[in-house]
């Protein structure tokens, strides 16, 4: 039998948008700090720099931030790389999903 909260997590990756993946993927960075889980950390930072789009100007600054905490992790730098992620999350989940929900129920 499958359990049920992987079911639901993958029911919820599947039908998320582009942005909350990328959400998700900060939620994701934070529990590997918690856990002191630097190799899986450093992966998660690498697919956030493969989502990046280096048509903006700002994703050189992403890729940046991504590499340092990919430094960081591997130094077990655990606390600063979880205080740059969760601001970098709250304001991505706050301009930008909750922005982008808001613009499609107007």
């Amino acid at each position: 039998m499958k359990n049920p909260a992987n079911v639901y997590e993958r029911q919820a990756v599947m039908n998320a948008t582009p942005e909350e993946l990328v959400t998700k993927l900060y939620d994701i960075a934070i529990q590997c700090c918690y856990r002191k889980d630097s190799k899986k950390l450093v992966e998660v930072l690498a697919t956030l720099i493969r989502g990046l789009n280096f048509d903006y100007e700002i994703s050189g600054d992403f890729f940046r931030l991504y590499e340092y905490c990919q430094r960081q992790a591997r130094k077990k730098e655990f606390d600063e790389v979880r205080e740059l992620i969760e601001g970098i999350r709250d304001t991505w989940d706050e301009h930008v999903v909750k922005g982008q929900k808001q613009q499609k129920q107007a």
